[in-house]
């Protein structure tokens, strides 16, 4: 079985070397520089994307060791008929053009195990940024977060256990069923002027001047959510509130256990396919 890997961060580099040791599969990666991407490109039977496929009309990360960029409909154009790709929420038009092509097309977002794999390791790299930034580090802070979904979830989880004093706040009181830490309402501004450090996982707009407005000085933001994002930075610049906008965490501060990850929920689908 062949395998290409397009794109991406240091993580593809991780799964790359699992996948590689499979018996009968044999790895190729164009991804950070790695080869020349050309027309004469061997076909491949699976095809592995990013989390974010598209940065315009070519792959993100996808640079050649030339650096020209590979583009997504190039890439696709390699799978063989009755092949599959792995990719983040592809258009539905492509996705139903793959599928004429009798293509398995796997959403890293739709694999349950992968995505709390990756809300652990997103928590883990926050406790890390926190640590840089927070006087009190995670241990001596108290940290307000938004949301209550698998990442606010495990970021709780973890900065509890390490000693942090966490406070919740969800749009939904009846998400919280399982939530065994302090509920702020949505969002209550006394909470907000009590918290160290402030961490949306909300992608949609849900900290704006209002909110900002409550934030004692000292305290900053950590954004873990991804577009259009919870919090407005023009109007935190405009304040002077740090915020930190901290996209594709496992990548960078977890590369290798996440790219373990990737490589595992594609082995886990390939045999559930038999495909290996």
């Amino acid at each position: 079985m062949n395998i290409l890997i397009v794109g991406g961060d240091a993580r593809q580099i991780y799964c790359a070397g699992r996948l590689a040791l499979e018996p009968g599969v044999k790895v190729r990666r164009m991804t950070l520089g790695t080869e020349n991407f050309s027309g004469e490109t061997a076909p491949c039977d699976v095809l592995l994307l990013p989390y974010k496929p598209e940065q315009g009309s070519s792959i993100a990360g996808s640079a050649d060791i030339n650096g020209e960029e590979v583009y997504l409909s190039d890439a696709l154009n390699l799978v063989k008929d009755g092949g599959a790709v792995f990719a983040g929420k592809m258009v539905d038009g492509i996705v139903n053009s793959l599928k004429a092509r009798k293509i398995a097309v796997h959403d890293w977002f739709s694999d349950e195990a992968l995505t709390l794999a990756n809300a652990r390791l997103t928590a883990e790299g926050a406790s890390q940024i926190i640590t840089r930034n927070a006087p009190g580090g995670v241990s001596g802070s108290k940290i307000l977060i938004l949301g209550w979904g698998r990442v606010a979830k495990a970021c709780a989880g973890l900065f509890g256990k390490m000693g942090a004093g966490v406070t919740v706040a969800a749009r939904r009181r009846e998400t919280l069923t399982d939530c065994i830490y302090s509920y702020a309402g949505f969002i209550d501004p006394e909470k907000i002027s009590e918290a160290d450090v402030i961490v949306n996982t909300i992608p949609a707009r849900v900290f704006g001047e209002e909110e900002l407005s409550h934030v004692k000085k000292g305290a900053f933001i950590l954004e873990l959510a991804s577009k259009p994002y919870g919090i407005d930075f023009d109007k935190a610049r405009e304040l002077g509130i740090p915020a930190i906008l901290a996209s594709g965490v496992p990548g960078k501060y977890t590369p290798e256990e996440a790219g373990l990850e990737l490589a595992e929920a594609v082995l886990r689908k390939l045999k559930e396919g038999d495909g290996l």
